[in-house]
């Protein structure tokens, strides 16, 4: 990995070449403990409180085994492309609201304070690229009949892939709709990056806890394998090329020393958020 200069305990760094930071927010952070943890059950239930409330619970899950305890993390997510960020009451309100429906003690549901050390927290997905979640949303459409035609299937997957080819599809073997689901279902796009990866990369100074996202809102869900990275604020470069090197397109830093959180964009970033 390039070097990068840090600074020892300021809690000041050099930003890398090619990343924008938007401007700070406040940090809200919470969490519930699902005792017997049942993953199918927790996500059913998750979207079914974010359609009933209309919120959009962006958040991960870090468990040890299937039906033992695990926890939902949730966080003011700064990202400003949906809208203002919704005020800490919204959030407060949405943890107590997810307790509610898994029936936990108070005990169970947590809110997050901030530290006396200047220390970070980013919360990282492991898949490379966004390509098979497009690919996912297109064979989504085709089964649900808003796609129709095969030529605007075809534009679809140009205009959200682009050349199409570098993954090893042939869309002139596509006769139908049908062919072109069947083509597009046998090719796996991602390129899933791993925690031993992580720690080779970034070395002993951090602490990694293997997490998956896990977001919810009326659209749906969204899931993906990720990693959980905390350290001394001063070594967040590295993270910042890690990032980067796992093409990336944004992520959130919190601090939690100060209570903040802020946006980073990559230059894989195609849709730049609002300042």
């Amino acid at each position: 990995m390039e070097s990068v200069k840090t600074t020892d305990s300021s809690g000041h760094y050099d930003l890398p070449p090619g990343f924008r930071e938007l401007a700070p927010d406040q940090f809200w952070g919470g969490s519930v403990v699902i005792p017997n943890f049942d993953e199918k059950a927790f996500v059913e239930g998750l979207l079914a409180v974010a359609n009933e409330s209309g919120f959009r619970y962006s958040g991960y899950i870090t468990k040890a085994a299937l039906g033992q305890n695990a926890e939902y993390h949730m966080s003011r997510y700064p990202r400003k492309a949906f809208g203002p960020v919704p005020p800490v009451t919204e959030y407060q309100n949405a943890l107590k609201l997810l307790g509610e429906k898994f029936g936990l003690s108070e005990s169970q549901v947590n809110e997050e304070k901030t530290v006396e050390q200047p220390r970070f927290r980013v919360l990282l997905g492991l898949q490379e690229g966004y390509a098979e979640w497009r690919k996912k949303a297109i064979v989504k459409e085709i089964k649900e009949g808003q796609i129709k035609d095969l030529e605007v299937a075809k534009m679809e997957l140009q205009k959200r892939l682009g050349d199409v080819t570098r993954y090893g599809i042939n869309l002139d073997q596509a006769t139908d709709l049908d062919s072109l689901q069947s083509i597009l279902e046998s090719r796996d796009l991602s390129n899933e990056h791993s925690i031993d990866e992580v720690k080779d990369i970034l070395g002993k100074e951090f602490d990694l806890t293997p997490s998956e996202i896990c977001s919810a809102s009326s659209w749906g869900t969204y899931r993906e394998p990720s990693v959980v990275i905390e350290g001394d604020i001063a070594q967040i470069p590295k993270v910042y090329l890690l990032a980067e090197k796992f093409r990336q397109a944004r992520f959130a830093v919190e601090n939690l020393q100060t209570g903040e959180s802020h946006m980073v964009e990559t230059s894989d970033c195609e849709d730049p958020d609002k300042e």
